[in-house]
């Protein structure tokens, strides 16, 4: 997660902070709104502990124009970590991580 704020630096603000047009994500330029919006989004899930609202959230960042290498990548590794921990869970038998494995498969086929 952390990753992920680092790479989105105005999704990570606190909702009443603002950020100064001098303030840039690590690659050196600033996210699109609707980027932000999405990771800020899947922040809050993550938090919350909703692992499937959180990977829908980021998918849809990898298709908005002008998200950079480097967000892309922090964008793929916390999808892998949420799923891999609803993966474990539904090994374990927790059948609302199945469930929510199987809303982010219907995201994909769709």
């Amino acid at each position: 997660m952390s990753e992920l704020e680092e790479a989105f630096p105005t999704a990570a603000a606190a909702p009443a902070a603002t950020v100064s047009t001098g303030q840039r994500a690590a690659s050196g330029e600033q996210p699109s709104e609707e980027a932000n919006a999405d990771v800020k989004a899947a922040l809050a899930a993550m938090r919350t502990n909703d692992y499937a609202g959180g990977v829908i959230r980021l998918q849809l960042v990898t298709q908005t124009p002008g998200v950079t290498p480097a967000q892309l990548m922090a964008v793929q590794k916390a999808k892998q970590a949420m799923i891999k921990e609803l993966v474990d869970r539904a090994a374990n038998g927790d059948l609302s991580a199945k469930a929510a494995l199987a809303d982010i498969e219907r995201t994909r086929s769709q």
